[in-house]
């Protein structure tokens, strides 16, 4: 794919960003790229609309910010970690320019990856990347949350609260849960419960077919994020419809650089 026009997504929070941008600046400008910065917040679909692709400066939590807008526009992204692990930004700040210029010039492998649609009461929707979380927002009370795949019952759940997780979101919320791994490859959603009262309630792997609903049973204050962003007011939302969406994202990565590398480097396994 030719990269002709490239948006720039830049977290100014993150120390050290202003090099990153000239460096990108430097480089497409040599390139004859068109490059379009965006340093306001949220990113909105117009900002990358017609972009061939975009580059994310910051952490995961600024990739997972720009997710959706560029799969709804089908533009790929990539990302420059400037935050603490780095799961999504998988490009280095060491040496910026050799980066863009290996990208500019193809040198790239493509990652399609599974979103969760989020389908609200109201008929609104949004997507995730990584994961959607329900929770009592009492922390010392448990909520009690009603499972149901394809209108089948799964489970009741007395919980602190779920973890709903696409297979690139296993390494987030949903491992430090007790969840699985899984390859981001695979077409599963993943339930986590998050201290489960009764000790077999596990983690659950759905078809990526599957569509969940989810309830709450009691009146307990439910919180709601999807990727992390804020926190939403659950009441009024419930019943969640969850499922694979239609859509994907596209990621762009290093050749030589594999999910297991990623695992390996980032959860320091031996």
């Amino acid at each position: 794919m030719a990269i002709r026009r490239l948006a720039l997504v830049v977290n100014r929070t993150k120390s050290g960003v202003e090099d990153i941008v000239r460096a990108v600046q430097e480089a497409t400008r040599e390139a004859g790229v068109e490059l379009i910065l965006a340093d306001a917040w949220p990113v909105d679909r117009a900002t990358l609309r017609g972009a061939d692709a975009c580059c994310v400066v910051g952490g995961d939590g600024t990739f997972l910010g720009v997710a959706e807008p560029a799969a709804l526009e089908g533009v790929p992204l990539f990302g420059i970690n400037r935050g603490k692990l780095g799961f999504l930004a998988a490009y280095p700040e060491d040496d910026v320019g050799a980066s863009i210029r290996s990208i500019l010039a193809g040198d790239f492998r493509r990652e399609n990856r599974a979103l969760l649609e989020v389908r609200f009461a109201d008929g609104s929707f949004t997507l995730a990347l990584n994961d959607v979380v329900l929770k009592t927002r009492d922390v010392f009370r448990m909520g009690r949350f009603a499972v149901r795949a394809d209108g089948a019952r799964v489970n009741e759940y007395r919980a602190d609260g779920l973890i709903l997780a696409t297979p690139t979101g296993t390494s987030a919320y949903n491992l430090a849960a007790g969840g699985p791994l899984v390859d981001p490859a695979a077409a599963v959603i993943v339930l986590t419960p998050i201290c489960a009262h009764t000790l077999s309630n596990r983690s659950v792997i759905f078809d990526g077919e599957t569509e969940l609903e989810i309830s709450s049973e009691d009146g307990a204050q439910l919180g709601l994020s999807v990727d992390g962003r804020p926190t939403l007011e659950a009441q009024g939302r419930l019943p969640l419809g969850i499922r694979t969406a239609k859509v994907q994202l596209t990621l762009l990565r290093p050749k030589t650089l594999t999910h297991f590398d990623v695992l390996r480097s980032k959860l320091k396994w031996s």
